[in-house]
């Protein structure tokens, strides 16, 4: 009997799990199919989800837009900047951290680098604003590499923290007493096992920059502008193309699918190496 309510209990997660990623996924289709659809389909009531002559011009004219070309490149140069950036800073941090634990100060230093996760960005946005104007960095796109990377470090500190912790000091300490450097202890010994940590911490900083939507809207101009505020563009109060807004919505998420998948392992085996604190 106990084999087979564990079989029943294992057929019943699996269909509870299998249910939440059909949830999970239906916007993502909706999105795409929504995207292939001529204007009347899309707007079609109920809703038309396979009974329908898929169509590219939505992709076409994306693709035939200089402007979704500059905004797309200025998107891909933010994020993967501002996100080296940020674990490398990230990184060195929480090394410092995790193994000198001991220092005056790191009690506030901690607690002021949650502070500075936890104030909604929109607290900073003024202040930030009148600075730009000042120092005539407005729609500059590096600036906003630099304001991406300040605001997302405390979350890439907190993360990799918890990954180097997991690392065994007794390692470092033997390479030392062999003559190592610390560089080279770092380089050698400490990086190349936070590599899943790492995978994980430069996943969700990604994220986080690519999706990023208060501080371009609020920096950035025509030059500078990103993805998202170039997809809300579609939505004004006399119109809605959903055809071309689902084509660029589609387009945004395939980069940050395709890099999730090329590194699920590290990702996965990340996640797990950080879910322990000792």
């Amino acid at each position: 009997m106990s084999w087979q309510r564990s079989r029943a209990g294992s057929f019943a997660a699996y269909i509870a799990l299998t249910i939440a990623v059909l949830l999970a996924l239906f916007p993502v289709f909706w999105t795409v199919s929504t995207s292939i659809k001529d204007r009347v389909t899309s707007f079609a009531m109920p809703p038309v989800f396979f009974d329908f002559t898929p169509v590219t011009k939505n992709y076409a004219a994306l693709f035939a837009s200089p402007v979704f070309r500059d905004v797309y490149l200025n998107t891909i140069v933010v994020t993967v900047g501002s996100t080296l950036l940020t674990v490398a800073a990230g990184s060195a941090c929480a090394y410092a951290l995790s193994r000198w634990r001991r220092f005056p100060g790191r009690r506030p230093l901690e607690i002021g680098l949650i502070l500075v996760r936890a104030i909604p960005a929109v607290v900073l946005m003024v202040p930030l604003f009148k600075l730009v104007v000042v120092l005539g960095l407005y729609d500059n796109r590096w600036f906003m590499m630099l304001v991406y990377a300040a605001i997302n470090l405390p979350f890439a500190v907190w993360l990799m923290t918890s990954f180097i912790d997991q690392i065994p000091r007794q390692l470092e300490e033997s390479a030392l007493v062999d003559g190592a450097s610390r560089l080279v202890v770092v380089t050698r010994i400490v990086l190349p096992l936070a590599a899943p940590g790492m995978a994980a911490t430069t996943v969700f900083i990604a994220l986080l920059a690519w999706n990023e939507f208060l501080i371009p809207v609020m920096l950035a101009g025509e030059r500078a502008k990103t993805l998202p505020v170039y997809i809300a563009g579609f939505i004004s109060a006399r119109n809605l193309d959903w055809g071309p807004m689902a084509a660029a919505s589609s387009l945004a998420i395939l980069p940050i699918a395709l890099v999730t998948v090329a590194i699920q392992r590290y990702l996965v085996g990340g996640l797990g190496a950080g879910a322990v604190k000792e």
